[in-house]
């Protein structure tokens, strides 16, 4: 069976021929600024070809051809991210209440933890997924934009057993799908596509909103989305779980200008390019049914398990308060909870990594920790610095007390120097140099 006659299953004839001529033009470029280190209106201003999208919050299109967003050291350094407009939605519909946990089930690459941490300030996130390497990736995303409430980890929730049921006020889950709405973005999703490879994503789709459903709370929320345009993955995924157990209920979303609802299921939408300025994403929302279930709490009480005196001068010169100070790996991390998960479940960072540990008593405060302060007591660069600055070149400069300092360029942090001398040492990433 080939793409186009799989889509039969809900589509009419010139529907189908709608998105498939739609996935032959060019695709949408958009990105969500960070609000801790510009506005939309200076943004705007900064970057005047750029499109407002018109009802998310901080979102814009762009056109490749105006800016290549992904090459600026402000991407690097934490002004935006980039993201498609069609998943941000996600984090739209989530709507999370003030103090709530959040899991995000598979979250690498990061854009729906990362859009609903810009949009939700007073939310706990624990965001995972079971590749290392793109749990990695995950996380220095969360670190270049300074996010202090996701604590990321790596593990594959199937194989735990029942003792963090009934845990999680929210859950995203963005489940591994066939990636038919990624055919614009990547070609070789389009090669690789087959119906057998969407009928073995479909076995795990069910297996993984199951375990979501039985991991959170009575009366929690449940985001299901993919980017596939599969009935098989969508909306079949949904009513089977729904057909199989009782405790759980469809949740009809909001209208949209774009949206697309199949007769199937009512209550869900799917984006397609021709309807919405974007790749392309299903998205369905239910709700745990209200019982008599132990809610459990894995948040542990104020943990500090590493103390010194040099860190305690550097929480202090920096105003910082965190109820968890933890080390890993001799990198210390504050946090405001901490959390217990099964031990298949690994944590790659926990908060804000504020520093690390060398030879024991030196600590080196972080990339992570300069973009999370605010600009106040950074040394601010000109032009010419930041040049040197950004291509990892040492900077000289008088009058300055040795020691550890941020550096800035027009209101934003770019990372931390050490003072020598007269000498500002560099220690901009080495990957981000150029």
């Amino acid at each position: 069976m080939d793409f186009k006659e799989h889509l039969k299953k809900y589509l009419s004839e010139k529907e189908i021929d709608q998105l498939i001529n739609s996935l032959t033009l060019e695709r949408t470029h958009s990105l969500i600024i960070n609000p801790n280190k510009i506005n939309e209106e200076t943004f705007q201003k900064k970057f005047p070809k750029v499109i407002k999208h018109p009802f998310l919050k901080n979102v814009f299109y762009y056109e490749h051809k105006d800016y290549d967003f992904g090459k600026s050291y402000l991407f690097d350094n934490g002004l935006f991210y980039i993201v498609d407009a069609s998943s941000l939605l996600v984090s739209y519909f989530l709507e999370p209440k003030e103090n709530s946990l959040i899991l995000d089930m598979c979250a690498a690459p990061g854009g729906k933890t990362i859009s609903t941490s810009l949009n939700y300030k007073n939310v706990e996130f624990i965001s995972n997924d079971i590749s290392y390497q793109r749990a990695l990736t995950l996380s220095s995303n969360i670190e270049k934009l300074g996010l202090s409430n996701i604590s990321v980890t790596c593990g594959d929730f199937l194989q735990i057993n029942n003792q963090i049921n009934n845990s999680f006020d929210y859950i995203i889950l963005d489940a591994p799908c066939s990636g038919s709405a990624m055919f614009r973005k990547m070609e070789e999703m389009e090669k690789d596509w087959s119906i057998e490879k969407v009928l073995k994503q479909q076995k795990i789709q069910i297996n993984l909103l199951n375990k979501a459903i039985d991991l959170l709370k009575p009366e929690g929320f449940i985001i299901y989305s993919t980017c596939s345009f599969s009935f098989e993955e969508d909306e079949e995924v949904i009513l089977n779980v729904l057909a199989n157990r009782d405790d759980a209920e469809i949740v009809s979303l909001p209208h949209i200008d774009g949206e697309y609802r199949s007769s199937e299921l009512n209550e869900a939408i799917h984006i397609f390019p021709h309807l919405y300025k974007g790749e392309g994403q299903f998205i369905a929302k239910l709700q745990k049914k209200k019982n008599d279930s132990l809610v459990k709490s894995i948040v542990d009480k104020k943990t500090i398990n590493y103390k010194s005196s040099e860190l305690n001068k550097l929480l202090t010169n920096y105003d910082l308060h965190f109820n968890c100070i933890s080390n890993m790996n001799n990198q210390i991390y504050g946090h405001n909870f901490n959390f217990s998960l099964p031990k298949n479940i690994k944590f790659i960072r926990k908060g804000i990594n504020i520093c690390e540990i060398k030879n024991k008593d030196i600590l080196i405060p972080s990339f992570n920790l300069a973009h999370y302060l605010n600009t106040e007591k950074s040394i601010i660069l000109d032009e010419k610095e930041v040049k040197s600055y950004l291509h990892g070149d040492t900077i000289e400069r008088n009058n300055l007390n040795n020691g550890y300092n941020v550096v800035s360029f027009n209101d934003i942090n770019l990372g931390f120097v050490k003072c020598v001398n007269g000498t500002l040492k560099n220690l901009y990433p080495k990957g981000l140099r150029h």
